[in-house]
């Protein structure tokens, strides 16, 4: 008789609650200078191009934009999320820049434009940084339902670029597999209703990217600060 009513007992304590929340944002970013590293085999061609000027273009279309869903189990200040940004980059080749190492058989060490080795270098359909973060989020202020919270989340993945270029007329543009991308951010959620808040967030990523051009491959490392806004939704808890 006790075990049973333990055991009913038991089945009567709520579970925790889990709060799954979804958002979008749109924002711009600045990509640091950077260098690029052209390799081609087949022409003889290893060269590093440094520094190379990134235009980010986050306004003209394609937009740069994000989305993420988050899980919040238990309390709900810690979570996970899954995370998709789509970071733009355009390489300014018209700058002149330091050109070092072995081009088409021979050597160079000289200041020039970039276009002399690679007329084309960018990435606007997107970086598209793939992402799973860890969350953590605290609500300001003592009331029931405080109106302000601030976050900070860090998060690991990959990246699905998209890279054009254009190597002595020719032309490449193709989505591939790319590397291993890093992010770290902070930002604040302002309460507009009971479910809807508006956001503002400061992210930094990094990734190293090595993607395909005509007859070899481009290397260039990317840090990037993020400036970005959005909508996050409150889908309400669900019963673990």
């Amino acid at each position: 008789m006790a075990t049973a009513s333990v055991v009913a007992l038991a089945l009567d304590v709520p579970r925790a609650s889990a709060d799954w929340t979804v958002a979008g944002f749109v924002g711009a970013a600045h990509t640091q200078d950077s260098s690029i590293r052209l390799i081609q085999p087949a022409d003889s061609t290893d060269v590093t191009v440094s520094p190379v000027v990134y235009r980010s273009e986050s306004f003209a279309l394609p937009i740069y934009y994000g989305y993420r869903v988050g899980f919040f189990p238990g309390s709900g200040w810690i979570g996970i999320e899954g995370e998709f940004i789509h970071l733009k980059v355009v390489a300014d080749t018209v700058r002149p820049a330091e050109v070092m190492g072995t081009f088409k058989g021979q050597a160079v060490s000289a200041t020039q434009p970039i276009a002399a080795v690679l007329e084309r270098f960018s990435i606007t359909h997107g970086v598209n940084l793939v992402l799973v973060n860890a969350v953590v989020r605290q609500a300001l202020g003592d009331t029931p339902r405080p109106r302000w919270r601030v976050t900070g989340r860090v998060g690991i993945g990959v990246s699905v670029p998209h890279p054009e270029s254009t190597i002595a007329g020719a032309d490449l543009e193709e989505y591939e597999w790319g590397s291993f991308s890093a992010q770290a951010a902070a930002g604040v959620e302002l309460r507009l209703r009971r479910r809807v808040s508006l956001a503002g967030e400061y992210k930094l990523t990094r990734t190293v990217q090595n993607v395909s051009v005509v007859h070899g491959s481009v290397s260039t490392p990317l840090t990037t600060h993020h400036l970005v806004t959005g909508i996050v939704v409150d889908l309400g808890a669900a019963r673990e």
